[in-house]
């Protein structure tokens, strides 16, 4: 078995509104060949979302984003975590926009929804 370099893999992050579009969209990047094991959510199902900045950091999402999520998580939001190869980049940003996913402040692709 070939040595995987797993360098090049890229945190793609983006936060749903909806429950069930996150789930969608993770179920169509499964679909397409993402693994399992690199599709993650986060979200706070019900009372007083806590502070989860650190977390966030943790994963290596700058500071600005984990702001921005945090804040999203206030508002029940949930986050799409997806450790893409090279190859499925195009991929994951597609099925996010596709399934009304909002990529972070940070992402050069960054649409404000009614823009």
């Amino acid at each position: 078995m070939g040595n995987r370099n797993t360098s090049s893999i890229q945190l793609i992050t983006a936060i749903f509104w909806d429950p069930f579009s996150v789930a969608s969209a993770a179920t169509t990047l499964s679909l397409q060949g993402v693994s399992d094991t690199a599709i993650d959510t986060v979200g706070v199902l019900a009372g007083c979302a806590p502070d989860l900045s650190g977390f966030l950091a943790s994963l290596g999402i700058p500071e600005c984003d984990a702001t921005y999520y945090n804040d999203c998580f206030e508002d029940g939001a949930v986050l799409l975590l997806i450790r893409a190869q090279p190859w499925e980049h195009h991929t994951a940003i597609d099925v996010i926009q596709k399934h009304g996913g909002m990529l972070p402040p940070s992402h050069p692709l960054h649409v404000v929804a009614g823009q």
